[in-house]
């Protein structure tokens, strides 16, 4: 079984937030979360503000890399997320 990286990917400043478990941004706002015993990540924005909408890209290290854009929008501090493509 192999075993890929997960990153996640704000588009804006195509800044590398996360790898892993681990977090390269300095705002501790955001969290990546493995599910453990499945293949499910999730990028977690602690108090999300409208300043946080825009696309995150999640990324997988696969040959060739695989990435799954996703389009966040904050309204009123209450968070939509759209999953713009996925893969099967």
């Amino acid at each position: 079984m192999q075993v890929y990286k997960v990153s996640w990917v704000r588009h804006r400043d195509i800044h590398l937030l996360t790898v892993g478990r681990y977090t390269y941004t300095s705002d501790q706002r955001f969290e990546a979360k493995h599910t453990p015993h499945t293949d499910e990540w999730t990028l977690r924005i602690r108090y999300a503000q409208k300043k946080d909408s825009g696309i995150y890209e999640c990324q997988i290290s696969t040959t060739p890399p695989v990435g799954i854009p996703v389009y966040l929008t904050i309204v009123d501090n209450v968070a939509a997320a759209l999953v713009l493509s996925h893969i099967e």
